[in-house]
């Protein structure tokens, strides 16, 4: 079983949460579901986090769809 990707907490440095993401720190948001740092903007921005895409996956794959 994968282990799940953590959340980013809102209070983390940008530049650190940068880091972590891959990307430079102006393309560092807020995940609209759980208010955590994602690559929000930018080539390949995404709109919700890591770890809300995955618990999406997960529940899509409880319900099996």
């Amino acid at each position: 079983m994968e282990e799940m990707p953590r959340r980013i907490d809102p209070s983390s440095d940008r530049a650190t949460a940068a880091l972590l993401l891959g990307c430079p720190p102006g393309q560092v948001g807020s995940c609209p579901r759980c208010q955590g740092l994602t690559r929000r903007y930018g080539p390949r921005a995404r709109v919700l986090c890591a770890a809300c895409r995955a618990a999406d996956r997960a529940d899509a794959g409880n319900r099996g769809g």
